[in-house]
């Protein structure tokens, strides 16, 4: 069946609707701040932003030929769950970076008591600790000191180009990926919150040992001051390490990201 004149901007609208798809299920899933009480007008707005920055670079997989197809529905509708899979993958790995230093501060608070102390965090709109707000939004901000906002759009831009639209299909070895992902992710969290964590413990030894020593004392109302102060002490070295770890794990999931996404 010959191809009609009008088909050629019907075909150039789709892959720019299945590009926008992909930047949407990228806002949707990364956790951007403010982006949870953001209104949806606002998130579409910001996924057409990208989807007209980065169409000059983008290499369309359907043409006039594909549309005119009889199976072209079953394509557009496979193209469109394939942009959706992709993007909403690059955001879940954006968000297992960001989510290394929630998971520490999350360990902390529960063992030096911050806990206790809640506030609406602005990534999530959930109540969190304030030592969790705090450092979620550490995270956010070193995201954008390390510029690393610039290379997520590298990435998106090599993917159109490895991956034209409507073309991405999942491997086996994408769960892996993610799985990578999330071991970096606890690696980083451990390393940030291990040594504040073992000098509670020694804290809790020393109160329990005072415990033994003089059974009249009063510890369980001294036990919490305490250890807030402890935890205070030990995120004051702690945390001028905490860009170097956040960029370590940023350059090494971006590599995964890259790897993942040239194949």
């Amino acid at each position: 069946m010959p191809v009609s004149a009008w088909e050629i901007p019907a075909a150039w609208l789709l892959n720019l609707a299945l590009l926008t798809a992909r930047m949407t299920a990228l806002t949707v899933f990364s956790p951007l701040p403010g982006a949870a009480a953001a209104p949806p007008q606002t998130r579409v707005a910001l996924a057409l932003l990208l989807a007209a920055l980065l169409a000059p670079s983008a290499r369309f997989g359907l043409g006039p030929a594909e549309l005119a197809a009889p199976a072209a529905v079953w394509l557009v509708g496979r193209a469109a769950l394939a942009e959706l899979v992709l993007g909403a993958g690059l955001g879940l790995a954006l968000r297992l970076l960001l989510e290394a230093f929630s998971l520490a501060a999350q360990t902390l608070g529960f063992q030096a008591g911050y806990s206790y102390v809640n506030m609406v965090d602005p990534t999530t709109q959930v109540d969190a600790s304030i030592l969790n707000v705090a450092l979620a939004l550490l995270a956010n901000l070193l995201f954008f000191a390390f510029d690393l906002h610039l290379h997520l759009i590298r990435i998106l831009a090599e993917s159109l180009t490895a991956h034209p639209l409507g073309t991405f299909a999942t491997q086996p070895g994408d769960a892996n990926a993610f799985i990578v992902l999330g071991a970096m992710m606890f690696d980083s969290a451990v390393r940030l919150a291990l040594p504040v964590v073992a000098l509670l413990l020694l804290v809790d030894l020393t109160l329990g040992l005072l415990n033994q020593a003089q059974p009249r004392m009063q510890l369980l109302t001294l036990a919490f001051p305490m250890k807030i102060v402890a935890g205070v002490a030990a995120l004051y070295p702690v945390l001028p390490q905490s860009p170097r770890v956040f960029y370590q794990l940023a350059e090494r999931s971006f590599e995964l990201l890259t790897a993942l996404l040239g194949r």
